[in-house]
């Protein structure tokens, strides 16, 4: 069965190995008086004796030396689980995964500390110790990582065992192709059996190519081409109103260029942000065109068909919809915002101009039916299981922007693996920020309970 307990260490057993534990607790988790049990944290276990601490202790207490075999770091309130045969499980331990440390301890990843803290905080309250850590943090004899947990009193540097389950939080692409990175993922996953969720971001082309055989799916899919030829992205800008552009690996907006034809006039305009400002040029001829945008070519790039977006203000909009799995693995969407472009943008990214609404807000100020919105929800659930079932490893959460056109189609333009979260400096987007700090935790949890009868432990 699961409990949340508090447990510290003792004062006075130094040499034994016991584990005190109220009678009443006794009872509930089904443990008896004098039996000997395995203690698991992290990756580490220890033998210890099972004694009542009579009915007026409230806290679970272990002796020094199991203590100190199991690295627990500091009293602490964790879940408990019995897996009705010889082994007692504290925790989960989440490792978060991430690289830019600066070495200062009052923001241990600058910028990041605040959202990771939040992480730390929801696996506290849901009974789990999570922390930070990079790949210079791991001593891998011991067995041991010397991260960093936030506290009442603020972030800690202490050593904590190799975690029951990782979440990967790297912030850019670069880093994640170091070769220390796919180092530290392969040696945990395969000589630990550790689940690592949300590896690896999305390359634009790789998502599309997974949904296009998906009947369901594909429906929700701008046609797109992948390393186009100048006479393929001619027919392209021929066939449709409008283009895009866009890096297969890119993020936040960057580097998209959005191209118009106007048969009337016979010019050719190009739509993109330049460091800080939107830029609108106009070419007579599309090779002068290309060769001026795209010096480079055209092979990191992809090309998809423009849509005619619904309009607020005259201004296009877009939804970003973050889904996570729960604490059953099961897919929710746990925020949704609407998008306005700014004015001149080529995207609807707030860092270009845009802002952000509400869903009720933009459903009410252009009057769309509430059966637009369950189709949209549906849409999403949809692509959600279909990128996870084609996707390798353990996806547990996915950003996506979504559209739809004026004749209310939907479609899906983006999927993110690590989405970023602008949306919810929104007032309105309080309980969805709350939510998607949440249920990774949660799902955690839920990856943790479905591993701990499997995973090798470091005798402590």
């Amino acid at each position: 069965m699961l409990k949340s307990i508090r447990i510290r260490c003792s004062e006075t057993e130094i040499n034994s190995f016991i584990l005190s534990i109220p009678e009443n607790d006794l009872n509930e988790v089904g443990l008896e008086d004098g039996s000997q049990k395995t203690i698991v944290f992290g990756i580490k276990r220890v033998e210890c004796t099972v004694l009542s601490s009579g009915n007026q202790e409230k806290n679970w207490t272990l002796s020094k030396a199991a203590w100190s075999s199991l690295a627990i770091p500091f009293p602490l309130t964790l879940m408990v689980q019995n897996d009705g045969e010889n082994s007692i499980f504290l925790g989960p331990v989440i490792g978060i995964y991430t690289a830019g440390f600066t070495g200062n301890s009052l923001r241990p990843v600058g910028e990041r500390s605040f959202l990771f803290s939040k992480y730390i905080y929801a696996a506290k309250s849901l009974g789990g110790l999570a922390f930070i850590f990079g790949s210079h943090h791991i001593h891998w004899n011991e067995g041991i990582i010397e991260g960093y947990t936030f506290r009442e009193t603020g972030w800690e540097q202490v050593k904590i065992p190799l975690p029951n389950v990782v979440y990967d939080r790297l912030p850019n692409r670069r880093t994640e192709s170091l070769p220390i990175y796919s180092e530290v993922k392969e040696r945990l996953e395969q000589e630990y059996d550790i689940p690592w969720f949300n590896p690896g971001f999305f390359d634009k082309w790789h998502i599309y190519q997974q949904l296009i055989d998906i009947p369901e799916a594909q429906s929700f899919l701008p046609r797109t081409i992948s390393s186009p030829s100048e006479k393929e992205i001619q027919d392209f800008i021929h066939s449709y109103e409008h283009v895009y552009i866009k890096p297969k690996n890119g993020s936040l907006g960057l580097g998209i260029h959005q191209i118009v034809y106007d048969s009337n006039e016979k010019f050719y305009y190009c739509r993109f942000r330049d460091h800080s400002r939107n830029r609108l040029r106009r070419y007579g001829s599309l090779s002068r065109l290309l060769k001026t945008q795209f010096p480079r070519g055209f092979e990191t790039l992809v090309i998809q068909e423009g849509i005619s977006l619904l309009k607020y203000q005259n201004n296009p909009i877009d939804f970003r919809i973050h889904t996570n799995k729960d604490e059953h693995g099961v897919w929710k969407i746990s925020a949704i915002a609407a998008k306005i472009a700014g004015s001149g943008s080529v995207t609807t990214h707030v860092k270009s101009g845009g802002h952000v609404k509400s869903v009720s807000e933009i459903w009410e100020d252009l009057h769309l039916t509430k059966s637009l919105l369950v189709e949209l929800k549906k849409a999403t659930y949809l692509l959600s299981k279909a990128i996870d079932d084609t996707t390798e490893g353990y996806v547990g959460e996915i950003g996506f922007d979504i559209g739809i056109d004026q004749q209310e189609k939907i479609w899906m333009f983006e999927a993110n693996s690590k989405p970023g979260r602008t949306i919810f400096s929104h007032p309105k987007l309080k309980q969805d920020d709350l939510l998607t700090r949440k249920m990774p935790m949660e799902y955690a949890f839920h990856l943790y309970r479905s591993s701990i009868d499997i995973s090798p432990i470091i005798q402590g």
